[in-house]
């Protein structure tokens, strides 16, 4: 019984003696790896090709006394968008409501007039200005861009990110390069998850600014205004040094 005892105590230190072994070969192995940590960017601009227009449409009477009907200012909208070319899917009602008070008159109208929202996808801007003048103006409540981005976003993202990491490699090479030292293995990559946003907005969107309104003379103003998106990849990798 005592030979047993004393062949399991021996046993327990042999192990005991062999794990402290293995983990100071390690600690101290970690200790030798040397590393440089970097931060490699690229960002890139580009012209958005998908762009939301909210379009708001309104009854109003005419100097007759008549109502000009949003069933007819919806029908020029629409043959509007059809005569651009743009897909009949991409004109979409976003709200109907309306009203029966005059804000420039100050007075009840004998007629409740109705309004209607939508939201047109476009590829190109352009092609609102063309839609917009073939219909009565002053029908034209407002007309704005609500958002845009752009179809390749995310495969742009990802050749940006390519180019972040040929960035960090070339920068810790030079870093090394006066130093004598060459670069190692990649130990840690980190993205910086803020490096870009999949949707941009109009950046007048917050005051509800009108991008084209009718005035009481029936012209059409236009302010549109489109920033290019400004695309970012940011990764923080770190190397060890051979």
């Amino acid at each position: 019984m005592k030979t047993k005892t004393i062949k399991s105590i021996i046993l327990s230190f042999a192990l005991l003696f062999i794990f402290s072994q293995a983990y100071a070969q390690k600690t101290e192995s970690d200790k030798t790896i040397r590393s440089i940590s970097v931060t490699g960017k690229a960002e890139k601009e580009i012209a958005p090709d998908i762009i939301y227009f909210d379009i708001s449409l309104k009854e109003y009477q005419t100097k007759l006394g008549s109502k000009f009907t949003i069933a007819e200012l919806e029908n020029q909208l629409v043959a509007a968008v059809k005569k651009a070319g743009v897909p009949k899917e991409n004109l979409t009602i976003e709200n109907v409501y309306g009203y029966n008070y005059s804000w420039t008159k100050k007075e009840e109208n004998k007629d409740f007039m109705a309004r209607k929202q939508f939201q047109l996808k476009l590829n190109d801007g352009k092609y609102l200005t063309q839609i917009l003048s073939q219909i009565d103006p002053k029908g034209i409540e407002y007309a704005r861009v609500s958002q845009y981005t752009h179809s390749r976003i995310q495969e742009l993202n990802q050749e940006l990110q390519v180019e972040a990491v040929k960035n960090a490699k070339a920068k810790a090479e030079a870093l090394l390069a006066p130093l004598g030292e060459k670069l190692g293995k990649v130990i840690e990559i980190q993205e910086n998850a803020n490096g870009y946003q999949p949707v941009y907005y109009y950046k007048n969107q917050n005051n509800m600014r009108s991008m084209a309104m009718a005035d009481e003379s029936g012209s059409m103003a236009s302010d549109v205004e489109f920033k290019n998106i400004k695309l970012e990849a940011e990764l923080n990798i770190v190397f060890s040094i051979q």
